[in-house]
């Protein structure tokens, strides 16, 4: 089961949209889950970002308090970063089978367009997938077509598909199986 945790205010009609379609990626029940607040460490005043590693630890917290939990995926809504970056869309701990995923950046409006629903849900489905695929063990892909290939900019997530390339798919099957 896959376990969405909206980390501050995330809109339900999202979180409900990323279910359904989590759901016919991986083949497994997801549920969504009350919000909960970032954690006050996770703030850089510096950089005006948040780190992903506190989130990461607080999502692996939140797990050990969970029972028959496969995987557990926070969603928020600030801009994150993580060491030796300036930001990321998402990032995963494989060992504890959290992840997260940032939407400040997948809006369309961060890059001065208009907005556009469909784009952002696309967006926001390809980056999750491609982090809860880091929590099955797969890595970056060379493939610029498959949701695991590394996004550096937001063209990268554009051009990619919410679909694993067949190397991909075939690895995640043997990881995913019980």
């Amino acid at each position: 089961m896959i376990h969405l945790l909206p980390i501050g205010g995330v809109s339900r009609s999202i979180l409900e949209s990323l279910t359904t379609s989590l759901k016919k990626v991986y083949k497994v029940p997801s549920v969504i889950h009350e919000p909960v607040s970032l954690p006050a460490s996770s703030y850089d005043p510096e950089r005006g970002q948040y780190s992903s590693s506190p989130i990461l630890k607080s999502l692996a917290r939140f797990k050990a308090t969970l029972t028959q939990v496969e995987r557990v995926l926070g969603v928020v809504r600030v801009d994150l970063f993580a060491d030796d970056l300036n930001f990321v869309f998402g990032e995963a701990d494989p060992k504890e089978g959290v992840a997260v995923i940032s939407l400040w950046r997948l809006r369309p409006e961060y890059y001065g367009h208009a907005a556009d629903k469909a784009l952002y849900r696309q967006r926001i489905l390809k980056e999750a997938v491609h982090e809860l695929g880091h929590t099955y063990g797969l890595g970056h892909c060379p493939d610029p077509a498959c949701v695991m290939h590394f996004s550096d900019r937001i063209q990268d997530t554009d051009k990619k598909s919410v679909s694993f390339c067949a190397n991909c798919e075939s690895r995640r099957m043997q990881k995913q199986s019980p």
